[in-house]
Parts: C-alpha cells; sequence; structure tokens
C-alpha cells in the first residue's frame, strides 16, 4: 500500500465528511433524540404520579363508602332498637288497657248478674204469690223472709 496524497486528501476529506455530518446530522439527531427521551421521562412520571393521585383517591374514597356504611348500619340498628323499645311500650300499654278492660266487664257482668238475679227473685216472687193465690184461693203475700219447711222463698 502505497501513503500518497491521494490517500492523505481522502483521510482529510473523509474526516471533513464526518466532522460536517457530526454537525449537521448527527448533533440534531442525537438532540431530537434526548428531547424524546426527556419528554418520555416527563410523561412517565407524570403518569406515575396521576396513578398514585388515583390510587390515594380511590382509597379514600374505599374509606368514606366503609365510613358511610357503619354509619347506616349504626342508624339502621338504633332504628331497630328504638322501634323495639317502642313496640314493647306499646305491648305493655295495651296489655294493661286490656287488663283494665277485662276488669271493668268483670265488675259489669258481677253488676248484671246481681241486678238479674234481683229482677229475677222478684218476678220469682210474684210468680209464687199468683200460684199461691190460684191454689189456695186466697190471696198471699209472700216476702224474702217468709220460709216453708225451712226453704226461704
Amino acid at each position: 500500500m502505497e501513503f500518497n496524497a491521494t490517500f492523505l486528501v481522502s483521510v482529510i476529506s473523509f474526516l471533513v465528511f464526518v466532522a460536517i455530518m457530526n454537525k449537521i446530522f448527527y448533533t440534531p439527531l442525537t438532540n431530537v433524540v434526548c428531547e424524546r427521551k426527556e419528554i418520555l421521562d416527563g410523561n412517565y412520571h407524570e403518569a406515575e404520579k396521576f396513578n398514585s393521585d388515583a390510587e390515594q383517591i380511590l382509597r379514600e374514597r374505599d374509606e368514606k363508602l366503609a365510613e358511610a356504611e357503619d354509619q347506616s348500619r349504626k342508624i339502621i340498628t338504633d332504628k331497630m332498637d328504638r322501634s323495639n323499645a317502642d313496640s314493647k311500650v306499646l305491648t305493655s300499654e295495651a296489655a294493661s288497657k286490656s287488663a283494665e278492660e277485662i276488669k271493668n266487664r268483670k265488675s259489669a257482668l258481677a253488676d248484671e248478674r246481681i241486678s238479674a238475679k234481683s229482677e229475677l227473685d222478684s218476678k220469682v216472687l210474684g210468680l209464687a204469690e199468683r200460684i199461691s193465690s190460684k191454689v189456695l184461693g186466697f190471696d198471699v203475700k209472700i216476702d224474702d223472709t217468709t220460709q216453708l219447711n225451712g226453704i226461704k222463698l
């Protein structure tokens, strides 16, 4: 191989070509690649931030839902306890009213029984007087204290 001026011109022209290509093509291309990498990294970090924010929002939502469910269960339990207590009070009031009504009815029945008995006794006495009058042929007056052979009339 010979080293002459052509070789030297070829080497210098290649180095100038590489320098020009580096200046015109590779440097802007490298800059574009670096800018795109920065944009992609920025988007990736922004997406991670949004993802973590979304996860935090989901956790807060789940906590609020759980708290709302607990509150609703507590309200339902309180309302059921109150309704049970109210029903017990109403049941006891109804039972006492029923007992009082039964007592009043028994008293009224006893009073009716006594009045019916006294009315029946007076009718029996009237019938006994009429029967005695017809059988004996004269008017007989029977009162409560009259007794025949130890039988009270």
